[in-house]
C-alpha cells in the first residue's frame, strides 16, 4: 500500500531525515552550471584534443617520431589532433595531421621513434596515428584560453570545441611539414 501524503510541500523544498530521525525540509542546490555549459558546447569529432609529455612532441616536431601511439581507438572521423604539450608547458602548441590509425604489425617503418617495438606488441598501445603533417599555433593555447572556448587541459582523448577550431584554421598556422 502506497503511504499516504500528509499535505502539500512547499514548492521548490523537499523533506529528508536528519541524523536524529526527524523530518526536515531542505532546498535542493541548484544543478552546477558547470555541467550545463559543458554539455552546451558544439563538438568537432573530426578535431581532438591529445595530451603528449614535451619530449615526445620533440620528437615529432624533429620528424624523428612519424606515429603517436594510444591504447584506445579515436572515432574514424578525426583527421587533426590537437596537441597539448603537458608541464612545463602546459599548452596546445601544434596540431597535427593524421589519418585512420594502424594496429600493431601495420607500421612496418623501422626509422620513426617507437615503430618496431609496436609492431612487434611490445607496447601498451594498440593504435599508431600516422604524422602526416604537422602545424604549430602562432600563439600556444595556456589553459586559460582554453577555457575560453570551453575546454580544459585534457587528461585523455577530448573532442575539439567546434568555436575553437573555427577560429583557429590550420590556414593561420605556421606548417612545419
Amino acid at each position: 500500500m502506497p503511504a499516504a501524503r500528509t499535505g502539500t510541500k512547499p514548492e521548490g523544498k523537499t523533506r529528508q531525515l536528519t541524523l536524529t530521525g526527524e523530518l526536515a525540509t531542505v532546498t535542493p542546490l541548484p544543478s552546477s552550471s558547470k555541467s550545463r555549459s559543458k554539455s552546451s558546447i558544439e563538438r568537432t569529432y573530426t578535431n581532438a584534443i591529445l595530451p603528449i609529455k614535451p619530449e615526445y612532441m620533440e620528437l615529432i616536431a624533429e620528424r624523428e617520431k612519424n606515429h603517436e601511439y594510444r591504447k584506445y581507438k579515436l572515432r574514424d572521423t578525426v583527421t587533426r589532433i590537437w596537441l597539448y604539450t603537458t608541464a612545463p608547458t602546459s599548452a596546445i602548441s601544434h596540431v597535427m595531421v593524421t589519418s585512420h590509425p594502424k594496429t600493431p604489425g601495420q607500421v612496418r617503418d623501422p626509422n620513426g621513434v617507437g615503430n618496431d617495438d609496436f609492431d612487434n606488441g611490445k607496447k601498451v598501445s594498440k593504435f599508431g596515428y600516422p604524422v602526416l603533417g604537422l602545424y604549430k599555433l602562432k600563439t600556444p593555447l595556456k589553459p586559460e584560453a582554453m577555457k575560453a572556448h570551453g575546454v580544459s587541459p585534457p587528461q585523455g582523448c577530448v573532442y575539439a570545441p567546434k568555436k575553437m577550431v573555427d577560429e583557429m584554421p590550420l590556414e593561420d598556422m605556421e606548417k612545419l611539414f
